[in-house]
C-alpha cells in the first residue's frame, strides 16, 4: 500500500516539473568544465603520507605489541637474571625479570618514536631520487629476514643468560650459606615474569584503546583542538576514582586486618612470666594478653637469674623487661609515660645499665640483642620498649615511618627526665638500640653524629636503612680510603662499623683502631643486606658501593643497572629475613660481640654464645 502511494506522489511530482519547464523555459547551461581537485584538509586523527604511523594506527592491531619494545625487553630480562645479594626463589626471579621487561619495552617503544621523527624529518628533506632514500627502501625490503636473524638470536641469548643466572645462584647461595635454586626454579620464574610483563602491557593496550574510542566519541561535542588529551584524561580520572574509592582503600583495609589478626594470634609455649620484673607478669600494671604477638615473646622469653648464674657461677639479679603493647585509644606518647610507670615498678632505674629498645613494625625485637646485655651485666640490667603498629616492617617503611621516629623521642624523653631528677651517682647509663627500622627510628632522635655521642652511653644498631640522616653523615665523612660498607670513623675510639664477627679491632686496611673511650656505638651491617644498601636513587645512579670491591658475602660479579638494580635488591628484601644468621637482614652471634665492646665487660664470647642460643626461640 505504502509503495504504491509513494509512486503516484513521484508522478504527480514529475507531471508538475514538465508542466513549469514548459511555462518557464531555462536558458541554455553552458557545457560543465571539469571541477579542479580541491586541496584535501587534512583530519586532526590523520597523518601525512609516507609519515610512519600514530597512535591507534601504530600496528597492524591494536593489540599487537611494539616489535622495538620486545626486543629491548628482551634483552632487559638478560640483564636482571644478573646476580645481587640472595638466591632466588620463583617469585624474586618473576619480579625482577617482569619489571626489568617492562622498562626495557618502554625503552624501545622510545627508540622507534625516535627513528620514525628522525625518518620522518629526513624523508621531507631529500629528494626520491636521493641514494640515501633507495638505499633505505632496499633495507625495508629485507625486515623479515632481520626479524628471524633478531629472534634467533634472542633465543640463543636468553638460554645463555639462563645458564649464566644458575651458575651465579650457586656461587650466591655459598656465599651466604644457603641451598642454591633449581633450574626449575629459574625457569618458572622467568616464565611468570614474562607472562606478567605482557599482561601489563595487554593492559596499558586496553586502555590506550579505551581512550581512543572516548577521543572518537568526544569528536561529536568537542572542538578539535581539545580531543587530544580529553579521552586519556578522561579515561585517568574514571581509573584515578575507581582506584580511591573502591581499590585502594580495601587493600589498606585487608592489609591491615591481616595485621592486627596476626598481632593477636597466640604464641605456641608462652605463658605469663611469673617474675616481678617482667611486664604480663601478676604484678605488672601491663596484664599479658595487651602485649601483642611479639610482645607476649620478649617477656616469656629470654634467660632469668639462674641462667645466668649458671653460666658465671656467681649471683646475678632477674633482668628487668618493660614492654608496653599496642592499644587503639592510645597514643604513643601516653604509651611512653605507661612504659616508664612499668619501668619504674620493676626496679628497672635501680640497675647499673638501662637501654632503650626500638622494636620493628611488628614490635619485634632482637633476642640475641637482650640476652646478650643481660647475660653480660649478670642481670644487672633492664630494658623498655613499646609497640607502635601492627604493620610488618615493610609496610611501615612506607606508609608510616613517622612512628618509630615518635616511639624514639617520646621513650627516650620520658626515661632521661626521669634519670635527670635521680642523683649522678645512683643513675644508671642510659644505651639504645635497634634493628632495621628500629635502628632508623632510634638514630632519628639525634640531630647529628655529636648529639647521639653526647646523650647517650653508647649503642648497638643493626641494619640501618639508607635513609637514615646519620647513617649517611657518618657514611659521608669517613676516614678517606675506608670503604661505604665499613667505613672508618675518626680513630675508631668511639663509633665503629662492623660487616661480621671478629672485625671490631681494625679497619678493612688492618689498621687498628684507638682504644675504646667513655661513650661506645656500634653500628652493624652485612655487606649482603638489601635493607641497608637499597635506595631510590638506585633507579638511576650507581651507588658508592658498588664501585667498591665487595664484602665478605657478595659475588664480584654483581653489577649496577639503571632501573634493574632497584628492583633486583628489592626483591631481595623479603628473603633477606628468610636467612641464616650473620648474612642478609638476619644479625644473631655478633649482638654478643657488640655488646661486650660497648659495655666494656671482658668475657669468652664463643661460650657467651653457645649459653645464650638455648634462650632464643623464634616469634
Amino acid at each position: 500500500m505504502f509503495g504504491r502511494r509513494k509512486r503516484k506522489v513521484h508522478a504527480r511530482r514529475r507531471r508538475q516539473q514538465l508542466f513549469l519547464g514548459i511555462l518557464f523555459p531555462r536558458a541554455k547551461s553552458k557545457p560543465r568544465t571539469k571541477a579542479k581537485p580541491r586541496t584535501k584538509q587534512l583530519n586532526v586523527n590523520e597523518h601525512p603520507a609516507g609519515d610512519p604511523p600514530r597512535g591507534i594506527d601504530a600496528s597492524p592491531s591494536p593489540l599487537v605489541p611494539n616489535w622495538w619494545g620486545i626486543v629491548s625487553g628482551q634483552l632487559t630480562s638478560w640483564i636482571a637474571l644478573g646476580p645481587s645479594f640472595l638466591p632466588r626463589t620463583w617469585w624474586m626471579t618473576a619480579a625482577s625479570v617482569g619489571l626489568s621487561q617492562l622498562y626495557g619495552y618502554a625503552v624501545g617503544v622510545g627508540a622507534r618514536a625516535a627513528r620514525n621523527a628522525a625518518t620522518s624529518f629526513i624523508r621531507r628533506r631529500l629528494a626520491p631520487s636521493n641514494p640515501l632514500l633507495q638505499a633505505g627502501h632496499q633495507l625495508a625490503k629485507l625486515t623479515s629476514v632481520w626479524q628471524i636473524l633478531l629472534l634467533s638470536g634472542l633465543v640463543l641469548g636468553t638460554t645463555a643468560a639462563l645458564v649464566s643466572s644458575m651458575n651465579r645462584q650457586r656461587e650466591i647461595a655459598t656465599l651466604v650459606d644457603e641451598e642454591p635454586p633449581t633450574p626449575r626454579i629459574q625457569l618458572l620464574g622467568m616464565a611468570a615474569g614474562t607472562a606478567g610483563a605482557m599482561g601489563v602491557l595487554l593492559a596499558v593496550r586496553l586502555f590506550r584503546l579505551q581512550s581512543w574510542g572516548t577521543r572518537q566519541l568526544l569528536l561529536r561535542y568537542l572542538p578539535a583542538f581539545a580531543i587530544p588529551f580529553s579521552g586519556t584524561l578522561l579515561s585517568f580520572g574514571l581509573l584515578y576514582f575507581l582506584n580511591r574509592s573502591f581499590i585502594w582503600g580495601r587493600i589498606m583495609q585487608r592489609i591491615q586486618d591481616a595485621a592486627v589478626k596476626n598481632n593477636l594470634k597466640p604464641l605456641p609455649g608462652r605463658k605469663p612470666p611469673r617474675q616481678l620484673e617482667r611486664s604480663g607478669s601478676p604484678e605488672s600494671f601491663e596484664p599479658f594478653g595487651t602485649l601483642g604477638r611479639h610482645g607476649k615473646a620478649i617477656v616469656a622469653d629470654g634467660p632469668r637469674a639462674r641462667h645466668i648464674e649458671r653460666y658465671w657461677d656467681a649471683p646475678a639479679k632477674e633482668p628487668v623487661r618493660a614492654y608496653v603493647g599496642l592499644r587503639p585509644t592510645v597514643t604513643i606518647e601516653e604509651a611512653a609515660r605507661r612504659a616508664l610507670r612499668e619501668l619504674k615498678r620493676a626496679g628497672g632505674l635501680e640497675r647499673k645499665y638501662l637501654c632503650i629498645y626500638v622494636g620493628t613494625g611488628t614490635g619485634w625485637l632482637s633476642d640475641w640483642s637482650m640476652a646478650a646485655m643481660e647475660f653480660l651485666t649478670r642481670g644487672d640490667c633492664a630494658m623498655v620498649s613499646l609497640q607502635y603498629t601492627v604493620l610488618p616492617s615493610a609496610f611501615a617503611a612506607i606508609f608510616d615511618r613517622h612512628s618509630p621516629q615518635q616511639t624514639a623521642q617520646a621513650l627516650y624523653a620520658v626515661v632521661s627526665s626521669e634519670l635527670a631528677r635521680m642523683p649522678a651517682a645512683k643513675r644508671p647509663k642510659l644505651y639504645m638500640s635497634g634493628e632495621s627500622l628500629g635502628a632508623f627510628g632510634g638514630l632519628s632522635e639525634f640531630q647529628n653524629t655529636e648529639d647521639l655521642t653526647r646523650r647517650l652511653d653508647g649503642a648497638v644498631f643493626a641494619g640501618t636503612p639508607q635513609f637514615s640522616p646519620i647513617w649517611q653523615e657518618l657514611t659521608e665523612h669517613r676516614v678517606p680510603g675506608s670503604s661505604v660498607i665499613r667505613p672508618r670513623i675518626d680513630d675508631g675510639s668511639m663509633i665503629r662499623f662492623s660487616n661480621r664477627l671478629g672485625d671490631l679491632e681494625a679497619s678493612n686496611a688492618g689498621t687498628p683502631y684507638a682504644p675504646w673511650g667513655d661513650h661506645r656505638f656500634i653500628l652493624m651491617q652485612h655487606p649482603s643486606d638489601p635493607v641497608v644498601w637499597w635506595n631510590v636513587p638506585l633507579i638511576w645512579k650507581e651507588p658508592e658501593w658498588m664501585t667498591e670491591p665487595r664484602g665478605h658475602d657478595v659475588t664480584e660479579h654483581m653489577s649496577w643497572w639503571p632501573w634493574v638494580s632497584f628492583w633486583q635488591i628489592a626483591a631481595d628484601m623479603p628473603m633477606s629475613i628468610a636467612t641464616k644468621g650473620g648474612h642478609a637482614h638476619r644479625y644473631y652471634e655478633e649482638y654478643v660481640v657488640a655488646w661486650a665492646a660497648v659495655l666494656g665487660i671482658e668475657a669468652d664470647t664463643d661460650t657467651l654464645i653457645e649459653a645464650i642460643r638455648p634462650h632464643i626461640r623464634p616469634h
